[in-house]
């Protein structure tokens, strides 16, 4: 076994812990849930994110020292040897802050420009969900003890489309994607204001998730469960933001197109 292959593992094993103590530092709260605004109205953060945060960069700091950290609060950039960790603290803040379902921390790792793990740690619903390219398993631990995640489906899940923005307001290009879906076969529309969750669902529930406008860390770690999960994944990466639709191929051919004719039609902010 190679070193590089030696260090995915041992990345993949850590991340079950920092994970944890994310959610941990969420739930405690005591940073503050209050939010403030770093741009648009509702591009907003609050002290937790900032602290989730710096935890998990001070966990890749000394466990990895020569890998790259880049995290939407701080940003960052790469490390030595082609290694990254792309990190959301709290992806769906205004639902973190204000109380709603629907916020999750989103860890990362890329190797050589390949997303090799992904974790997830479901605020709301207190778990942990993380997977390793090429395993085809997605790993669930309730705190107590971690099991092999089974994906269904189902002709209800299968007819969902989680649309997600790379921003709040409601405006004629969220509008205009809802109008084209509809064009197309008989889909139920959810919008949940949190990417990482939307993918999460799709890989172990069903149905698609159709994501414009949004950045990096808002998907990253989706896309590596969702992969293992048995979903098909297209990312268009256009620099400062990226698109994603995530389900299956059918999916992806029907809904492509409506991508492409919206993803120049609004430059977004950076989104929370």
């Amino acid at each position: 076994m190679g070193i590089a292959e030696d260090a995915e593992r041992a990345a993949f094993d850590a991340v079950r812990g920092w994970a944890r103590g994310a959610m941990r530092l969420a739930s405690d709260g005591s940073s503050g849930r209050e939010a403030t605004r770093k741009g648009d109205p509702f591009d907003l953060v609050t002290a937790t994110d900032g602290a989730i945060e710096r935890y998990l960069r001070d966990q890749v700091r000394a466990s990895f020292p020569e890998h790259g950290f880049l995290g939407e609060e701080e940003g960052g950039g790469d490390g030595s040897f082609g290694w990254l960790w792309i990190v959301d603290p709290i992806d769906g803040t205004l639902n973190y802050s204000t109380g709603l379902a629907g916020s999750a921390c989103s860890i990362a790792c890329r190797r050589d420009d390949e997303l090799v793990i992904g974790a997830i740690a479901d605020y709301s619903a207190r778990l942990i969900y993380r997977a390793r390219a090429g395993t085809g398993a997605v790993l669930v631990d309730d705190g107590r003890t971690e099991t092999v995640a089974r994906p269904s489906r189902s002709a209800a899940g299968d007819a969902r489309v989680f649309l997600e923005f790379g921003w709040e307001d409601l405006d004629p290009v969220m509008l205009g994607v809802m109008a084209a879906v509809a064009e197309h076969r008989l889909r139920v529309v959810r919008m949940i204001g949190g990417a990482a969750e939307a993918i999460l669902n799709v890989a172990l529930h069903g149905g698609c998730m159709f994501g414009l406008g949004l950045r990096i860390w808002d998907v990253a770690a989706g896309i590596v469960i969702a992969r293992e999960a048995g979903r098909d994944v297209r990312l268009w990466d256009l620099g400062s933001v990226v698109n994603v639709l995530v389900g299956t191929a059918d999916d992806i051919a029907e809904l492509a197109p409506i991508i492409e004719r919206f993803s120049e039609r609004r430059v977004a902010p950076v989104g929370s």
